[in-house]
């Protein structure tokens, strides 16, 4: 019979895995990583007159791993590079930490016949799997004009961080035709990535004609629907005679987990008989634990420490497994994506009871930063598997000189960072 609390969605506790043993079979080491995400793929520049400069189109690149993300080089190649243009503050080498943020500008100066298409690729190398992340590069020369084309100005909509389920102000993008020609707006409005985190107002209705010296105006709010970087883009396409040229205008902004992020308690427990420890920061089984009825045997340690109960920026989820009988009738709690699923694949018999149990920052080389205090982890090694959480140094030493194996990231060995 289970004689931890029931597998439902649970308590917590945290988990790094440096070394889980769990009698002969052990658990690989599955470290802390970065991972680059570029807020676009791919960039249109539409048609551009030969000889001049769009205008500068952005690609944001975020760490939204748990290690610092280390960008040595930044390079274009494939078709055309000659006719396209690298600026921006992701300049390599660079390395970014945990939620921090860089800027790769992009241009296109055509030089070939009115007509010719043109395209390159970029590429960011980097120490994050997979490497090197590209960003295609795309436009054409314009067949008649010589002259700028279309002129946005801000040049791109960057909106500051903004709690999920919340709506931000407004940002304006207004965008002149500085030509001499009228043009049919055939398409004008947000698509692509994130799009229904932002909404749009626009006085540039589909059909209109966009007359010399005329400007479109893009009202743009954002309400993210989840934390971290959330991107889409203003994509207008326009023509006139037989030529219709598509651009991709960038939208980007970054959610946090809310206007007052909720930090419960996580309460740790002990059962004697069995000499196990375990974690949970929710009221009904905090509450079955008290009452000692349907769950016998468990009492509180007078230990606990804080936990984000929604994502947070810079946190990694925490996940909760089940530990059947034979190797443990336990829990473990891994930290990350990364973490969780190599657990869950190299243990098929263990049962996930939450992926995203809890949300916590992780160490940079054992270090946590400002506002978060370090989590220490201890290990029983024995074939009844059990982790010991605590925030307190000194019983992480008690439990060490009881022959509990100590582990962690850094010189420290830290695993987590909770909330001050």
């Amino acid at each position: 019979m289970k004689t931890q609390p029931p597998p439902r969605r649970p308590g917590i506790a945290l988990a790094t895995t440096s070394a889980l043993l769990l009698g002969c079979a052990a658990l690989p080491t599955v470290d802390a990583a970065p991972i680059a995400h570029l807020s676009r793929t791919r960039v249109d520049f539409g048609y551009v007159s030969r000889n001049t400069t769009s205008p500068t189109q952005p690609v944001f690149v975020t760490n939204i791993g748990d290690a610092p993300l280390a960008i040595s080089a930044i390079a274009l190649g494939g078709w055309k590079p000659g006719e396209f243009g690298l600026s921006g503050t992701c300049a390599a080498p660079l390395s970014l930490a945990p939620g921090q943020s860089c800027r790769i500008d992009t241009t296109m100066a055509p030089t070939g016949p009115g007509g010719a298409p043109a395209g390159a690729d970029v590429s960011v190398q980097s120490n994050a799997a997979p490497s090197p992340a590209t960003i295609a590069l795309a436009g054409a020369v314009d067949p008649v004009l010589t002259t700028p084309i279309f002129v946005p100005s801000p040049e791109w909509l960057d909106f500051p961080p903004q709690p999920v389920g919340t709506t931000s102000g407004a940002l304006t993008m207004t965008i002149r035709n500085s030509t001499s020609r009228a043009f049919t707006i055939d398409y004008f409005g947000l698509s692509g990535g994130d799009a229904a985190d932002f909404a749009l107002s626009t006085d540039c209705a589909q059909g209109k004609t966009f007359l010399p010296g005329q400007s479109c105006t893009a009202t743009v709010r954002f309400a993210p629907r989840a934390s971290g970087p959330r991107a889409t883009e203003l994509v207008t396409t326009m023509s006139y005679f037989s030529a219709s040229g598509t651009v991709g205008y960038s939208i980007t902004g970054a959610g946090t987990g809310g206007a007052v992020a909720a930090t419960p308690q996580v309460v740790e427990y002990y059962n004697a008989s069995l000499d196990h420890y375990f974690v949970t920061w929710i009221a009904d089984e905090i509450a079955a634990l008290d009452a000692g009825t349907a769950i016998r045997g468990w009492k509180r340690t007078g230990q606990a420490f804080k936990t984000w109960a929604t994502p947070q920026a810079a946190t990694s989820p925490v996940c909760r497994y089940y530990i059947p009988p034979a190797l443990g009738d336990s829990h473990f709690f891994g930290r990350g994506t990364v973490e969780c699923d190599a657990t869950g694949k190299n243990n098929p018999s263990f049962v996930l009871e939450a992926s995203d149990f809890m949300h916590m920052v992780l160490p940079v080389a054992g270090t946590c930063p400002s506002g978060t205090v370090p989590v220490y982890r201890v290990f029983s090694n024995r074939p009844d598997a059990n982790h010991r959480y605590m925030v307190d140094r000194t019983v992480r030493e008690q439990m060490a000189a009881r022959g509990w194996l100590v582990e962690g990231d850094g010189p420290d060995a830290v695993v987590m960072c909770a909330p001050q």
